[in-house]
């Protein structure tokens, strides 16, 4: 093997190593996901994943049904572990052979082997990708469909051909039964081949049947679709049974309810542009940071610079037309795990970084012995050819760095607090039928993976807010049930929660709802704040010198804010004898932008009396106001009086 200068390309000769260093790449890559493989049951899309697929059943909108089908039959057939690892393992396969791919594209772009491997591995420890391929996740696949769509575009670029286009429109149907997201790419895709046809000089007329035809290729993957109308019904979550004749439908297997699935539509109040995304947009610097280090994103400015230079048209519209997509995307869409779907924009920064590290030899070359050639001897030509190993020995130490620094974040070999949370739960003196509660979807995933597929506590039923649209919150949840005859636990103590219900501590960290809460103050008031919370009345109860107050509170309108709240004692000539503890209502579980217009709450505060405070009639004041800028509610407002005795 030897390494030589000419026309400046650095390339290896005497040999061909395209596929057996795709395939050691895609092995070393596997190798490291196996390492931080997470090794069981996860909360999350990833637990719903591991019961959904091995159930062959569905899942949140928009389906996944080529992932569900492909992870299921893995499931079944590869005998290695649960079937929750055996998941987690299915996806790091995907992932490995995504780095395997992005190599052969890197290389079709920039020739030069070393500058592709450097760039796919660089990808490959990337924080994100890395942390999603060490668990079971749907954007391994969606990575892969990407880096094979662009391989396919970049043979079509260098031959196009119908063959090769229709295999391209094929697999992009395809990568659309899998992530919606591909969508995006729609417009950056359109660009290059709109530059690639334009370069053939092909002409535009007479291309209607064509278009027809590759239309159908297109399409025909949407037939996987059907999958979820046929499975949705036959999986065991599809219909929780609540009480008899009460039942919790899933999925609405109707036209219009596959329809409002497929479309996604639960999601998309949560598409807006806001002061979120404006912070999103400005974060973006760090966040590639934290992904590839300062020399990666240096590099991969200097590859887009490249491309422009080079007028690779096609591939500058391609990638910076897909780049823009996915970040403004991200910055419109208000979910809690957005990081993953900047995953895209990562990719293409490898490609520019890619081109970045492949350019450096011409630039060495031209910079330090621009008279040099292949032909010279002279040990002053010797000079660009040790520049060009230290570039790459550069990139690959910043590379090491990258692994060492990402590698804490992205292992999740030991995550196994999931099924440690669940076991002790499951094995609690629960009583038979119980309603376990949660405010949070992602922790109750683990409990249904371990009933759907372990079979465990099965006459046990978990639930969550938005389980179904009309339980959107976590006190809708629970007074949808609590005449379901059932008993009822939160599976972790909620403060705020009892300003709603009666609660006691049950057993592990769960807590009994007994009940709704009693609304009926013994002193009664009529005091309003700021015209939008109404002050029922209260209780009074005295122990030493500490007064409990317990305010009957209902809102008028629908609060946009969380508020604290105080009260305070003032004499009966005014000034401020005591305050309570201020705390803002119903916690961080039921906030008052929860809250519904119209329901009755009760607020508890502790004030402590003065040593020196004589005994008399007191007027009692509350308030509320709004963190953390101090901005209240209203003025405060007389509620009663206290006589202290």
């Amino acid at each position: 093997m030897k390494f030589v200068i000419r026309n400046s390309e650095f390339t290896i000769h005497n040999s061909n190593y395209k596929l057996q260093i795709t395939l050691a790449l895609a092995f070393a890559a596997f190798v490291l996901y196996l390492r931080t493989l997470a090794p069981d049951v996860l909360d999350a899309d990833s637990g719903e994943f591991q019961f959904a697929a091995w159930n062959f059943g569905f899942v949140h909108p928009t389906g996944y049904p080529l992932f569900l089908i492909l992870g299921g039959a893995f499931q079944h057939l590869v005998p290695l572990g649960n079937p929750a690892f055996r998941l987690n393992l299915f996806n790091a396969i995907l992932a490995a052979l995504t780095i395997g791919v992005l190599y052969l594209a890197m290389y079709a772009i920039t020739k030069q082997r070393v500058a592709s491997v450097i760039a796919a591995a660089s990808f490959a420890v990337t924080r994100t990708f890395w942390y999603d391929a060490s668990a079971v996740e749907v954007y391994a696949l969606n990575a892969l469909f990407i880096t094979i769509l662009v391989c396919i575009a970049l043979q079509c670029q260098a031959k196009l051909s119908a063959r090769k286009f229709a295999f391209f429109c094929f697999t992009f149907g395809l990568a659309l039964t899998h992530h919606r997201s591909m969508l995006l790419w729609i417009p950056a895709f359109a660009l290059f081949f709109a530059i690639v046809a334009d370069q053939f000089r092909i002409p535009t007329k007479n291309l209607v049947r064509p278009a027809l035809r590759f239309g159908v290729y297109f399409l025909v993957p949407f037939l996987l679709y059907l999958y979820i109308p046929l499975r949705a019904p036959a999986s065991p979550y599809a219909t929780l049974a609540l009480a008899p004749g009460r039942d919790l439908v899933l999925f609405d297997n109707s036209f219009s309810g596959f329809v409002n699935y497929f479309l996604g539509r639960t999601f998309q109040g949560e598409l807006r542009w806001d002061a979120t995304s404006i912070v999103r947009l400005a974060a973006l610097p760090q966040l590639f940071l934290d992904q590839f280090g300062a020399l990666g994103v240096a590099l991969g400015i200097l590859g887009f610079i490249a491309l422009l230079a080079r007028r690779a048209w096609a591939l500058v519209a391609l990638t910076l037309t897909a780049f823009a997509a996915t970040i403004l995307f991200a910055s419109f869409y208000h979910i809690g795990d957005i990081a993953h779907y900047y995953i895209p924009a990562y990719l293409v920064w490898t490609i520019w970084f890619g081109a970045g590290l492949a350019v450096i030899p011409d630039l060495i070359s031209r910079t330090l012995a621009p008279h040099a050639n292949a032909g010279v001897t002279h040990p002053a030509s010797r000079i660009p050819q040790y520049a060009i190993y230290f570039a790459y020995l550069l990139a690959a130490a910043c590379l090491l760095y990258q692994l060492t620094l990402n590698l804490p974040l992205a292992d999740r070999s030991r995550e196994t607090q999931p099924r440690e949370q669940w076991t002790r739960l499951v094995a609690a003196p629960i009583p038979a039928n119980a309603i376990l509660i949660s405010n949070d979807r992602d922790e109750m995933m683990p409990l249904w993976y371990m009933q759907y597929v372990e079979g465990a506590r099965r006459d046990v039923l978990g639930l969550f807010p938005l389980i179904t649209p009309d339980r959107a919150n976590i006190a809708q949840l629970t007074d949808s049930v609590l005449d379901a005859n059932r008993p009822i636990y939160f599976i972790k103590p909620m403060p705020g929660m009892e300003i709603k219900y009666d609660l006691q501590r049950f057993d592990y960290s769960l807590v009994q709802v007994l009940g709704a809460a009693n609304h009926t103050p013994r002193v009664a008031s009529n005091a309003v704040i700021g015209e939008r919370v109404r002050v029922l009345g209260y209780d009074l109860a005295r122990e030493g010198n500490m007064l409990r107050v317990t305010l009957y509170l209902q809102s008028r309108v629908k609060l946009a804010s969380n508020y604290t709240a105080f009260a305070q004692l003032d004499g009966s000539r005014g000034g401020k004898i005591a305050q309570g503890n201020d705390h803002q209502v119903g916690g961080e579980f039921y906030p008052s932008s929860m809250w519904a217009v119209g329901e009755i709450l009760r607020d508890a505060h502790t004030i402590e009396l003065p040593p020196d405070a004589m005994p008399g009639t007191y007027r009692l004041f509350v308030g509320m106001y709004r963190q953390p800028d101090f901005d209240p509610l209203g003025d405060p407002v007389e509620v009663g009086w206290v006589d202290l005795q």
